[in-house]
């Protein structure tokens, strides 16, 4: 009795103790990889059938978060009258808000001799890919003079496969802003680089292209593939021969080539050269 009377005693005070101390804590209902700068809530520019956010950055704090991406640093092209590179000291992240272009990716322009220019590409391959889902970027595409900002998706294991289809694979160029009009184009690259290298591109119309922020974002489904622009559908793909079914990566980089509009040996080496990036979301 001594004994079952003591063990009685001391179940009561370990019952009353735990009464007195806080409930376990309970882990963010956020996606590990979701930037907790985002606001609760956001949904993409013009809706999508996706809900939950899955990955997420806001390019606040010092730097570039390399848990998310890789900066490459590796010759882009040769061309005719100038070189082009991808270096990683052209990849900057502000991380104040209240600043012009702040809490922003800064992607820059470098000269690096008579002939040579860098910009920068970041990419999320081997950190973050995802299968279907809707991704969205913000972003300001840097000026003409040879230059252009490129949003797009790549998947894992590359394009290399050829069945006549991107189903396997494919560069998806959500946009690429080559022109010097505020027009763009939205092309997929599949079957390789090479001889059976195939495309399906679209000049799409852009107003504003040039002057301040834009949304340009990609609602990818099985059977469905559908691109906007601030939230108009600029794009839908039905055709099942056009729609990856393998996981994709996102990519943003600012490049340099001679068939751009313009002339880089007129760009300005400051902020007036560079791309910027606000955010990029994604939902599945």
């Amino acid at each position: 009795m001594k004994h079952r009377r003591h063990a009685a005693v001391a179940t009561a005070a370990a019952l009353a103790l735990a009464a007195l101390l806080p409930g376990p804590v309970h882990a963010d209902a956020r996606a590990a990889g979701v930037d907790p700068n985002t606001p609760a809530g956001v949904r993409p520019n013009g809706g999508s059938t996706h809900q939950t956010l899955v990955f997420s950055d806001e390019f606040y704090g010092t730097s570039l978060d390399t848990a998310k991406w890789s900066s490459v640093d590796a010759k882009r092209r040769d061309g005719q009258y100038f070189d082009h590179w991808w270096k990683p000291s052209n990849v900057k992240v502000n991380p104040n808000p209240n600043s012009i272009n702040g809490g922003n990716l800064w992607i820059s322009l470098s000269q690096l001799s008579a002939t040579e220019y860098a910009t920068g590409e970041i990419e999320g391959r081997g950190k973050f890919d995802f299968t279907f889902g809707t991704v969205e970027w913000r972003a300001q595409m840097p000026p003409n003079h040879d230059l252009f900002g490129a949003l797009w998706m790549m998947p894992p294991g590359g394009i290399s496969g050829v069945d006549g289809t991107s189903r396997d694979g494919g560069e998806y160029d959500v946009i690429e802003s080559t022109s010097a009009s505020d027009s763009y184009g939205n092309t997929i690259h599949y079957d390789g680089y090479g001889a059976d290298h195939k495309a399906s591109s679209v000049n799409v119309s852009a107003p504003g292209l040039h002057s301040g922020y834009h949304t340009y974002t990609v609602e990818w489904r099985p059977d469905r593939m559908i691109f906007r622009y601030d939230g108009t559908v600029v794009r839908d793909i039905t055709d099942p021969k056009l729609i990856s079914q393998v996981p994709m990566f996102p990519v943003i980089s600012s490049e340099a080539a001679e068939w751009a509009a313009g002339s880089i040996f007129d760009a300005p080496l400051d902020y007036r050269s560079n791309m910027y990036v606000d955010y990029i979301r994604v939902w599945q």
